[in-house]
């Protein structure tokens, strides 16, 4: 039980708390103490200056009423008097009321107030006396006895100490208590990764009142579940979509192999021949296949965060103008003409250039591949103080809405892309490069009458 966190803190609490109060104890029953004998000195101060008042007006006679009075005031063995001559010898002759024990005698070579503490012989209580020099009399020295001081004092320990044991056991229950909260949140979050360990992605861990520590905690973990059950999910479309979609060129490739193994062949130049041809289209599939399991398994990682893309200053001006470049030429055998708008100064944009030069390479490929012979494929730019929206706009064949809501999707492809070469990966691609920039991509299209492809990204701010 002691191994535990929970109990190790709670026993560690209860005793800073304990030193605390004892601390709080020690520090209120000095500064009590020192108020009370400061009390006592000024009285006993006031009362000897009266008697030598009294002395002075009214003898020895007045003198022996205040202190009788006093003495009636205090209690019987607990205020003391006496008079002493001008060289510091008792006179009791001159005062009735005397003291009952021996008083010490003053440094009459001093002439100012002088203050003693006596400790009694037969009893623990203690006397504080001083003696005040009287002009043309002597001495007049009083003292009281410290017993009712001693007395409060000890009252003072024996509250305290139970007091402090009941508040030492309170702390504990209340520490224990509160640590309890805390640990049993702790408990959910460990019984939330056991659950998720034995295959329940969906179990969640919610805090109610707990503190926005623990709030933040779940809600950071969550968060993390969340993460996961995404990552998982984009790794089992992948696995599902390879395993659907990968059938039909795999059975492509077996088909040509079984063709050129079962065929009957004239001659061993022929048969080398077409062993040779197979080979040559096998090699071309395997390639294809390739590629596209390795953009379907980029756009999973993309989606997923798990792509770490190196991030520079992209001057998107000298990127669409490459890009352009290198597609003329394929544009000009096509019949299309491909246009650009003149830009002058540089743009940036914080991104990774080859994934950039990607994306736009597959929508203007797209574009290219859609419109027809003679048409025009135009690539334009807007700008703003923060963002950059590219547009590629063609006179092509256009998509209906269906198409626009699926044309993200993995591997689909609309009724008018069914001839032509392709997996229906580009757009899903560059989707996942665009918003992993912080940007997006918007399709403006119609039936007939051509599609616009605006690219929307932000701009580098430094």
């Amino acid at each position: 039980m002691i191994k535990t966190l929970h109990m190790r803190l709670t026993l560690w609490n209860s005793v800073v708390f304990g030193m605390l109060a004892l601390c709080v104890f020690i520090i209120a029953y000095g500064v009590v103490s020192r108020q009370l004998l400061t009390a006592v000195d000024v009285d006993l101060k006031n009362t000897a200056q009266e008697f030598s008042e009294s002395l002075k007006t009214g003898g020895f006679s007045a003198l022996k009423i205040e202190i009788d009075r006093e003495i009636g005031a205090h209690g019987k063995g607990m205020f003391f008097a006496c008079f002493l001559d001008e060289n510091g010898q008792i006179q009791a002759d001159k005062l009735v009321s005397t003291c009952a024990m021996m008083m010490p005698q003053p440094n009459v070579l001093q002439d100012q107030l002088q203050w003693f503490d006596i400790d009694m012989n037969k009893s623990e209580d203690s006397i504080r006396a001083l003696a005040l020099p009287v002009s043309g009399f002597g001495w007049i020295e009083i003292g009281v006895s410290l017993a009712s001081y001693d007395a409060l004092m000890a009252q003072i320990i024996a509250v305290f100490v139970p007091s402090l044991l009941i508040m030492l056991l309170i702390g504990v229950f209340v520490s224990w208590l509160q640590l309890r909260s805390v640990f049993h949140s702790v408990e959910q979050v460990q019984c939330a990764a056991i659950a998720i360990s034995e295959g329940d992605l969906d179990h969640r861990v919610e805090f109610k009142a707990q503190g926005i520590e623990l709030s933040r905690l779940a809600d950071a973990f969550n968060m993390m579940l969340d993460r996961i059950q995404h990552v998982l999910g984009e790794m089992s479309d992948v696995s599902n979509h390879i395993a659907h979609d990968l059938r039909t060129p795999v059975s492509r490739i077996r088909g040509i192999a079984e063709t050129c193994l079962s065929g009957n062949y004239p001659s061993d130049k022929e048969k080398i021949s077409a062993q040779t041809d197979t080979l040559a289209l096998i090699v071309g599939e395997s390639e294809q296949l390739g590629a596209m399991i390795h953009t379907m398994l980029e756009i999973a990682q993309t989606d997923a965060g798990l792509l770490k893309q190196q991030k520079d200053a992209v001057d998107m001006v000298a990127l669409l103008h490459e890009v352009h470049d290198l597609f003329l030429a394929v544009a000009e055998d096509a019949g299309i003409t491909l246009l650009l708008s003149p830009m002058l100064e540089p743009r940036c944009v914080l991104g990774n250039k080859g994934r950039l030069q990607r994306v736009f390479a597959n929508i203007i490929d797209n574009a290219l591949k859609f419109s027809e012979r003679g048409g025009d494929v135009s690539i334009s730019v807007e700008l703003d103080a923060s963002m950059m929206w590219i547009h590629i706009g063609d006179q092509g064949v256009g998509m209906s809405a269906q198409d626009i809501a699926h044309a993200f999707e993995r591997f689909y492809r609309s009724d008018q892309s069914r001839t032509t070469p392709g997996h229906g990966l580009g757009l899903s691609y560059a989707m996942s490069i665009v918003r992993s920039h912080g940007g997006d991509i918007f399709i403006e299209s119609h039936l007939g009458e051509g599609s616009i492809f605006t690219v929307q990204l932000p701009l580098e701010t430094a």
